[in-house]
């Protein structure tokens, strides 16, 4: 295979394995949570079943995916799990904090392979450690069902008293059959679901029964038995229904439907005669044809073989195809439609003749982040053309007898202005992704931690996740979270008995939070710990010699918490794996600033902490201020700017030889950027008296520029000044203006750091 071809399996591998690798750890996330609100009976935690189905579905595809890309670590590593995840769904194991704890551990071994795969490509040797090893035999192990049916055996008459016909039975899988046995133990009834569902609509159908009739019982067991009689457009169906509600209460709950009831007769009760109401109630519309229950819940769970619509032959769980092989975007059997997944099989969605196999059901296409980038480039270019085709409207509007040209001219700008809005607001759009990827992860770390510590509970508590950020920011942001959760965890939350003494409820709370405000997002972490101890901080900031002794006298509490963001500096006497060497909070300011963010922190001693972070939605096309400088033009960007103001030279005054200007009774630090630069003015540009102060925001502290003229506002997309330029001080890049002009923009906080002594930078 070429280099070309190797590179791009690789990508579509990585991309198609990232997205399952996440669905899984949403579903371990939602089966923790799950369990952590039940009381544990008997030998394990009570988990709902479709969680179960749902991550084994998900390492199933992953099998699949790793077989046929040649990721054969991956592929193995899945098919053990995917062993325990079987015995889990089939009650043969357990599922206990242990066993969760596993599973958990699985995410890490698959992004580690993931992250081989990136790093080397696919080769037979990728990924290979001691550590994955270790974990496969302890999945192994943790799998044995051997020993699960010794602990587990059932009664000689596992199904009770009830007359359910031997032919029936002999076609269940063995999911299905661990499914009704747990029904009849659980006391439920036993029902039989008569009707019939279209088959150009077999998925919608399905879907809308599974919402409309988990809330009565559980579909245990879903029998397509050919196409019906009356009508060849719709398949008859059959569903064994298991149901704390007798019949009459069942019929009240499933409402008006063409639905045939039967409920299974015990030996020695009277008969039971069937019960048929009106038409069935499908969500919120009302379908004209008969549609039987929610089959895809357990059909989706089951992973049976495909049956023919003539079913001749019993399904049986061992038929399974384990053949590697996926199917992407399409519905490839009967069985599938039903559940929306499957391996494979002969017929098409409803008809036996497969027709309409190929149709894709899909929505969505993947995308790669560097066409989007060179799209969104583009976007921005035809912004400096229409600036361009402004500058020729608005001279062709000077002259004479032009009018009338110039108007309809000025019409088209217009609403090229708006269409050229609304192809960069959907491209942004599109490069969005919800901060829940982020957010998901976090849990993972939470919940390690809580487990690791034997004297510390923490609960942690996630809103906003829909909240979306570009995707490129996302990815930088996770080191930062990552970073201020752990501190969270390990320096806020304090051990139980000490919460205790305060009157705390014994676990503490790290909650995260995310909102869109304008075109910023605002994240907010806050946990109920012992807070920061200022007067500890400052007294080791000065024993570093971070900061001199005149200078903590005089900082403000606000000053003295964020001295937490000088590097070197933590609180903490002797340091562990997670934390105490004096990295991290400076790491995450640096990054924070470098996405154009700014990080703010409160705390309490004693009661909390909490650090905001307000970051922009993406930093593709930004709004920036453009000034001129000593006849030079530069771009600062807008998010940093609070303010402008024009100033006469005769009232900057000095400060212990730095220059400074009162804004509304405050002292307001001045930077001259001829003096930063070291720009010369011509002799052709005469002294002015009077110039324009640009007031930027840095975390609590404010500073001015000051620059001779303000052109205005203005789009644009920053581009790099290559290896040469990359480094100098104070610049971040490059960006066209029109007219084939270039301007510098300034990073702001660099120039701060070039300007200011760095102790005043602790804020």
């Amino acid at each position: 295979m070429s280099e070309h071809g190797s590179d791009k399996l690789r990508e579509e591998f990585l991309a198609e394995a990232q997205e399952i690798i996440d669905q899984l750890n949403r579903d371990l996330l939602a089966m923790n949570e799950a369990s952590q609100r039940m009381d544990p009976h008997g030998d394990g935690l009570r988990v709902d079943p479709d969680l179960i189905n749902s991550a084994f579905r998900a390492v199933h595809s992953l099998k699949g995916l790793s077989g046929l890309s040649g990721v054969e670590r991956l592929m193995h590593l899945s098919h053990d799990l995917e062993n325990l995840l079987d015995a889990l769904r089939m009650g043969k194991v357990p599922v206990t904090p242990p066993i969760l704890d596993l599973l958990f551990e699985s995410i890490d071994h698959f992004q580690a392979v993931c992250a081989d795969v990136a790093i080397h490509g696919i080769s037979p040797g990728v990924g290979a450690s001691k550590a994955i090893d270790d974990f496969i035999r302890r999945t192994s192990l943790a799998a044995d069902p051997e020993a699960a049916k010794k602990k587990a055996k059932v009664a000689d008459s596992p199904y009770g008293d009830f007359e359910l016909d031997p032919g029936q039975l002999a076609g269940l899988t063995e999911y299905e059959e661990y499914r009704l046995r747990e029904n009849i133990k659980q006391g439920r009834n036993l029902y039989r679901l008569l009707g019939a569902v279209p088959f150009a609509s077999l998925e919608e159908e399905f879907a809308n029964m599974r919402e409309s009739l988990k809330p009565v019982g559980e579909v245990i067991a879903v029998v397509p038995a050919g196409v019906s009689g009356a009508n060849p457009d719709l398949m008859d169906v059959e569903l064994i229904f298991g149901s704390a509600h007798n019949a009459a209460a069942l019929h009240a709950s499933i409402g008006k439907s063409s639905l045939t009831v039967t409920q299974v007769p015990r030996r020695g009760a009277l008969p039971v005669s069937p019960e048929t109401t009106g038409r069935f109630n499908l969500g919120e519309t009302a379908r004209t044809s008969a549609a039987p229950s929610s089959a895809a819940a357990d059909l989706v769970s089951m992973e049976t073989p495909v049956p023919k619509v003539e079913r001749s032959a019993p399904r049986s769980e061992s038929a399974r195809s384990d053949s590697g092989s996926i199917a992407v975007g399409s519905q490839a059997n009967t069985q599938s439609a039903i559940a929306a997944a499957g391996d494979g099989g002969e017929d098409g969605p409803g008809r036996p003749d497969g027709s309409g196999a190929f149709k894709s059901y899909t929505q969505t296409v993947r995308v790669d982040i560097r066409k989007l980038d060179h799209l969104m480039n583009i976007v921005g270019e035809l912004a400096l053309v229409r600036a361009g085709i402004q500058t020729v409207s608005d001279e062709l509007r000077r002259e004479r007898g032009h009018a009338e040209l110039a108007r309809r001219l000025q019409d088209e700008l217009r609403r090229l202005n708006r269409k050229l809005e609304d192809l960069q607001r959907g491209i942004q759009e599109v490069r969005m992704v919800p901060l829940s990827q982020v957010f998901d992860k976090l849990q993972r770390v939470v919940r390690q931690m809580s487990r690791e510590s034997e004297r510390k509970e923490v609960q942690f508590v996630v809103t906003g996740g829909d909240t979306k950020l570009d995707k490129l920011m996302i990815e930088e942001l996770s080191d930062p979270m990552m970073h201020i959760i752990r501190n969270a965890i390990d320096h806020g939350i304090e051990e139980r008995q000490s919460r205790r003494s305060r009157g705390k409820p014994d676990h503490g709370t790290v909650a995260i939070s995310a909102e869109q405000r304008g075109n910023k997002v605002v994240i907010e972490v806050f946990d109920d710990g012992n807070g920061i101890d200022t007067k500890t901080l400052t007294q080791k900031a000065v024993a570093k010699g971070l900061i001199s002794e005149d200078v903590a006298r005089g900082l403000t509490p606000e000053e003295q918490i964020n001295l937490i963001f000088l590097p070197g500096l933590s609180t903490r006497a002797t340091a562990d794996q997670n934390s105490g060497r004096g990295v991290g909070m400076d790491v995450v300011k640096t990054k924070i600033t470098r996405m154009d963010g700014t990080i703010n922190s409160y705390s309490e001693l004693g009661q909390g902490t909490r650090f905001t972070i307000t970051l922009p939605t993406t930093l593709a096309i930004i709004k920036a201020l453009v000034i001129r400088v000593a006849a030079r033009t530069y771009a600062i960007p807008l998010n940093s700017v609070t303010e402008s103001l024009m100033i006469s030279y005769e009232h900057i005054k000095t400060v212990e030889r730095r220059e400074v200007y009162v804004l509304r009774n405050r002292t307001l630090p001045l930077v001259r950027l001829t003096d930063l630069f070291g720009l010369v003015r011509t002799v052709e540009q005469p002294l002015q008296t009077h110039g324009y102060v640009v007031v930027v925001k840095l975390a609590q502290q404010q500073l001015g520029l000051l620059v001779d003229d303000l052109v205005g506002q203005q789009d644009i997309v920053i581009k790099s000044l290559g290896r040469t330029l990359k480094g100098v001080p104070g610049i971040a890049g490059a960006t066209e203006l029109g007219g084939q002009q270039t301007a510098l923009v300034l990073d702001v906080r660099q120039v701060a750091r070039e300007a200011m002594p760095r102790a005043n930078e602790a804020a």
